[in-house]
């Protein structure tokens, strides 16, 4: 999620590869747009497919949040014929009609049921899956040499254990936002919308205050007056880099920071206040294909000969730390890597919603969190409200 969550870059990288043996039907040009920083991967894999079959691959930087911007750029014959996204924007994609179903193309055994889910909207697929990312705890080895915490219980008493020495000025440096709090939230007995198997069937549903979140809200207030989760709400993570704090809530995009930071740490999942394991939301990155393609035909070809396989998927995932979608590439992943220690909680954890109704969500939900963390409200009281103000705007 926040992986993705990129602005709009007008940097252009492009591949053109000829080779010796051109062959008719697959000859052309395809653009690609991309996350900014992850050119020379799509480039890189790109490049055997090109050459035999004498295509130009353009893989441009230039995707941020949402739709792109395809919405008035595809129409307008401005936009790509592919496009990274996450899998949580494939409804409001759908519904602009800015792309086109990809159920004819895509292999449905080579990815997991719950990836599948992921871009999987009103029955059709509508992305190919390339990489799945999540976000899991980190502990500091400085302060808790003993390793993750297996229950809540360990992780609330060595946190705040550490605060009241003043080893640590708070238990788990987080934003404290929708996203970066869902695995406490699913904890405490709280969800978004109904979820069965990972597919989000009522969207009247809503769980931001159930009454079992109720009953446990009072909790919420408790550990963040214990500082076990961080009052000041920012997206600063010194505290844990700095060793202040015995544990983070991290993404793969903060690994590359921890480790120039020399922080000793170990990935795990998330204990549950309940036992087990509190899940947190996973995201799908797929490959999107613009209704408004200049090349479609060629377009489904990348997509099948290219970015289904498992060497693409592996590719993409090793450059930017995160887990191959693709069955077969996830096997070849060391279980004991960062990578596979994200990817073994992101087995348990569920898909992020993709339906359009998220747009809502996200700004009553934040909301309430921002409400509870500055004071303004208690936990309970903040999502009791925003839960009667997202069911009004669903309404209408």
């Amino acid at each position: 999620m926040k992986m993705q969550r990129l602005g709009v870059f007008l940097l252009g990288v492009s591949l053109v590869i000829f080779g010796s043996m051109v062959q008719a039907q697959a000859a052309g040009s395809i653009t690609v747009w991309v996350n900014s920083g992850e050119e020379a991967t799509y480039k890189a894999a790109s490049t055997a497919w090109a050459a035999k079959n004498g295509v130009t691959v353009n893989i441009v930087a230039k995707c941020g949040l949402g739709d792109c911007g395809l919405s008035k750029l595809g129409p307008a014959g401005a936009g790509p014929d592919l496009f990274t996204a996450t899998h949580d924007n494939t409804g409001s994609l759908v519904k602009s009609g800015v792309v086109t179903s990809l159920s004819s193309v895509i292999s449905k055994s080579a990815y997991p049921s719950a990836v599948m889910s992921g871009v999987t909207f009103n029955y059709q697929q509508w992305g190919i899956p390339i990489a799945v990312s999540n976000i899991a705890l980190a502990t500091n080895l400085a302060l808790v040499p003993s390793g993750a915490p297996k229950t809540w219980k360990e992780l609330e008493s060595t946190a705040t254990s550490l605060i009241s020495s003043g080893k640590a000025n708070v238990g788990i440096v987080t934003h404290l936002d929708g996203y970066f709090m869902q695995p406490f939230f699913d904890s405490i007995g709280g969800y978004v919308f109904e979820n069965k198997s990972g597919n989000y069937i009522n969207t009247k549903n809503v769980g931001l205050y159930t009454k079992t979140l109720a009953k446990n809200a009072s909790l919420m207030d408790k550990w963040l007056d214990a500082k076990l989760f961080d009052k000041s709400n920012t997206y600063d993570g010194s505290n844990f880099t700095n060793g202040k704090a015995p544990y983070s809530i991290v993404g793969p995009w903060s690994i590359d920071g921890l480790d120039k930071a020399g922080v000793k740490y170990q990935i795990s999942g998330i204990p549950s206040i309940n036992g087990g394991t509190a899940r947190s939301f996973s995201g799908v990155t797929a490959v999107y294909l613009n209704r408004y393609a200049k090349n479609k035909f060629l377009a489904k070809q990348y997509l099948v000969e290219v970015v289904q396989t498992a060497a693409f998927s592996k590719a993409i995932t090793t450059a930017n730390n995160s887990y191959p979608a693709n069955i077969e590439a996830a096997k070849s992943i060391d279980p004991n890597s960062v990578a596979g220690k994200f990817g073994a909680y992101g087995a348990v954890c569920i898909p992020m919603p993709n339906v359009a109704e998220m747009n809502n969500v996200w700004t009553y939900w934040n909301g309430a969190f921002a409400d509870w963390a500055s004071g303004k409200a208690k936990f309970g009281a903040a999502m009791d409200s925003a839960s009667k103000n997202l069911k009004t705007a669903l309404a209408g």
